[in-house]
C-alpha cells in the first residue's frame, strides 16, 4: 500500500534529520497529527502522546528507550492507516501485572498484515481465474465455427488470466513481496491485464476476416455465408 510506504519514508527522514530527542518528538508529533487526521482515527484509541513524551524525555536518540518509543509511534500510525482502509484483524491484548490490559501495536500490526497478505493472494488469484473461467465458458458455449477473433479472444483470456494469477507467486520471496505490496502497482497490474484483453479482442475482431459458416437452406441445400448474400 503506497500510503504506508509514505509513512515509512517520512519516519526514516525524520529519524535521520536530527539527534535531538526534543526535535524528533516535535516532528513525530506533527507527522502523527497529519496521519491520524487523514485516517480519521480515534485520537483516544491511537494516542501517541505517551510515546512522544517518553521520546522527548529520553535525552539520547540512540538509546533503546528513544528507539522503541519512535517505533511504537510508527506502528500506531500504520495501524491507524490500515484501520481506515478496513484492514484489521481480531484485537488482542497483552497482560502486564503492572499495567493490566494494554493495546499491543506489534500484535495489532502483525494481525492486520496477515489479513492484508491473504487479501493480496486472493485478489490476484480470483482476478486471474475469472478470466480463465470466462475462456472455458466461451469454449463450452461455442457451437459451429468460431466467429472472427473468437479463438484469439479465448487464448488471450487464458494467457492473461494465468499471468495475473501467477503474480501471487511474489509471496514466495519476502523482499519482492514487500516492494510490490507498498508500490502503487497492485490495482494497475490487474487493470492493465484486463485492458489488454479488451484491446486484443477488439483488434482481432476488426482485423481478422470473418469465418465462413454453413447453413442448411430450403430443400436441404447447404449454403455458405457468401452464397446467402448473393
Amino acid at each position: 500500500m503506497e500510503i504506508v510506504n509514505h509513512i515509512y519514508t517520512a519516519y526514516d527522514s525524520i529519524w535521520e534529520s536530527t539527534n535531538s530527542t526534543t526535535s524528533l518528538a516535535d516532528q513525530f508529533g506533527s507527522l502523527s497529527g497529519h496521519v491520524l487526521q487523514s485516517a480519521q482515527a480515534d485520537p483516544v484509541k491511537y494516542n501517541v502522546t505517551g510515546y512522544l513524551n517518553t521520546l522527548r524525555n529520553s535525552g539520547d536518540a540512540s538509546s533503546d528507550v528513544a528507539v522503541d518509543s519512535a517505533f511504537e509511534i510508527l506502528l500506531t500510525l500504520v495501524n491507524a492507516t490500515l484501520k481506515f482502509f478496513k484492514i484489521e484483524a481480531a484485537k488482542k491484548t497483552t497482560r502486564d501485572p503492572a499495567v493490566g490490559d494494554a493495546k499491543d501495536p506489534y500484535t495489532d500490526l502483525g494481525n492486520a498484515l496477515v489479513v492484508y497478505d491473504l487479501v493480496f493472494l486472493y485478489f490476484f488469484l480470483a482476478a486471474g481465474f475469472t478470466l480463465i473461467v470466462l475462456a472455458v465458458l466461451n469454449i463450452l458455449n461455442h457451437k459451429g465455427k468460431w466467429v472472427k477473433g473468437g479463438g484469439i479472444g479465448v487464448a488471450v483470456r487464458v494467457f492473461v488470466g494465468a499471468g495475473i494469477a501467477l503474480v501471487s507467486l511474489v509471496k514466495t520471496d519476502i523482499s519482492s513481496e514487500e516492494v510490490f505490496l507498498y508500490s502503487p502497482w497492485m490495482l494497475p497490474t490487474v487493470m492493465l491485464g484486463l485492458g489488454v484483453v479488451v484491446l486484443l479482442d477488439g483488434v482481432a475482431g476488426w482485423v481478422l476476416p470473418a469465418s465462413t459458416t454453413t447453413a442448411v437452406g430450403a430443400g436441404g441445400n447447404v449454403r455458405t455465408d457468401e452464397e446467402e448474400k448473393v
